[in-house]
């Protein structure tokens, strides 16, 4: 029998209608779980926030405690974003997505940890702001939302919202093995998040399965149920782009992901590789570091401005703490680093990429692109601009970003689901990108792949 603190929030709510524990008792199980891991660093220390036990009920979300991640305000509770100058940064409101969590019966079980500003994969900071994997507390949590992801993976809460520019939401998501979905860009609300690009920001949500990101869903875009989308013709079919996303694996990702790629295949499913690149990958990864870069400034400054915050961008850069993020951010105090001719090519770089990938999609007959979250598992505590993958010396920042990029620059929206592990124990995750806009379908597609996959992915071993 699966206990308590590892419920996904469907469960929970099923629980709790049936009498069979109150929300005291369920809020007492997940604190209980807080307490007893809170070496793994997910949360904001200081900001000990726990929910009432007098959660509301009634609401879809009624009873939950979530994770939320620091850069998203919650009115009363510092925003940090995990850098200095933000510290004692308390909006006077709620964030749209928060707002509309509590509107539907949630409660806040803390600020979670982040990689600083949101401008990492890893979540590396200072100690007690990086957050450690639950499936080896030697290794980094994936960022940027790390300490959600974290959260949600330890039993803490069952799930939690981040925010993904790049892939800030899928890459901890698949690192820690639990799921992490990216909507469509602009599905979700964004009022009252600290930004990096407005073009490219998302709030997304971490969850156990499915069924909760659905839920989600439709709480996040102000829905009343969540929307059943016509049926996927049976068997679903993918498209695997061997030439872009799945190279230079780690030879235990290639392993896992390959294997529940036969999972699907045997349950019926047809994947289709396409052996041609759809995009040249240095130049799309080009288009997503660049239009973060140019929007970056302008987008925080009407942050602070729109809080009525005395501090100036100006102040937040030159006080920024972690090595990898002051080397990105600080040059932007002496002007732009990305000129306008460079954004505009970077813009047609991402509308002629996504036209080429809806074409492969259509000429395949596929419902979706199917490949590895990310190239190679989480990385070690005290991994800085540089990784090994398989043997070799690999950029840290591009290397986790490789396969979540793509559906970042087209505004697609992408899911990431547990897929295994490696023979060490560490989680793999599998990514599903759709077309724009058919964020129902992907989520359909999604639980029935999650149900394979379920079905044959040996359980997570207990948290030491």
């Amino acid at each position: 029998m699966t206990p308590p603190h590892l419920w996904t929030v469907t469960q929970a709510r099923a629980a709790m209608r049936q009498g069979d524990i109150s929300a005291a008792e369920y809020l007492a199980e997940l604190t209980g779980q807080r307490t007893h891991l809170a070496g793994l660093c997910a949360f904001m220390p200081g900001a000990d926030t726990v929910p009432s036990a007098e959660s509301r009920l009634p609401g879809p979300l009624g009873g939950i405690p979530l994770a939320v991640k620091d850069n998203i305000d919650v009115a009363g509770i510092p925003t940090t974003a995990c850098t200095p100058a933000l510290r004692h940064h308390s909006p006077r409101r709620h964030s749209a997505v928060w707002r509309r969590c509590a509107e539907a019966g949630a409660g806040l079980m803390g600020k979670t940890t982040m990689h600083e500003l949101a401008y990492g994969v890893t979540g590396a900071h200072t100690d007690r702001l990086t957050a450690r994997n639950p499936a080896r507390r030697g290794r980094l949590a994936g960022g940027s939302s790390s300490g959600t992801a974290a959260a949600v993976a330890a039993g803490i809460v069952p799930a939690g919202l981040g925010t993904d520019t790049g892939g800030s939401v899928r890459i901890p998501a698949a690192l820690c093995g639990v799921a992490g979905f990216r909507p469509s860009t602009g599905r979700y609300p964004g009022q009252g998040v600290v930004p990096v690009s407005p073009t490219r920001d998302t709030v997304g949500v971490i969850a156990r399965g499915v069924d909760d990101l659905r839920l989600f869903d439709a709480v996040l875009r102000g829905d009343p149920v969540p929307v059943a989308p016509p049926p996927f013709p049976a068997p679903p079919v993918l498209a695997v782009p061997r030439a872009t996303a799945w190279t230079d694996l780690d030879p235990e990702v290639a392993r896992t992901a390959e294997a529940a790629c036969d999972v699907l295949r045997a349950a019926g499913w047809t994947l289709r590789d396409l052996p041609e690149p759809l995009y040249d990958p240095a130049e799309l990864m080009g288009a997503a570091l660049a239009v973060p870069l140019a929007e970056t400034r302008t987008a925080l400054e009407d942050y602070l401005r729109g809080h009525g915050c005395p501090l100036t961008c100006e102040t937040v850069l030159q006080s920024i703490a972690s090595p990898d993020v002051r080397a990105v951010l600080t040059p932007l105090l002496h002007g732009p680093v990305i000129d306008p001719g460079r954004r505009r090519a970077a813009r047609e770089v991402a509308r002629r990429t996504a036209q080429a990938a809806l074409r492969a999609l259509r000429r395949s007959g596929a419902a979706a692109f199917v490949s590895p979250t990310t190239v190679t598992p989480a990385p070690p505590l005290g991994t800085g601009s540089w990784v090994r993958v398989g043997g070799r010396e690999a950029e840290t920042f591009t290397t986790y970003i490789r396969n979540t990029a793509p559906a970042s620059v087209w505004g697609w929206p992408s899911l990431t689901l547990p897929a295994g592990r490696t023979g060490s124990g560490l989680p793999v995750g599998l990514l599903l990108d759709a077309p724009r806009h058919h964020d129902h379908h992907l989520l359909d597609l999604g639980r029935r792949c999650e149900q394979h996959l379920a079905a044959v992915r040996p359980a997570a071993p207990e948290i030491p």
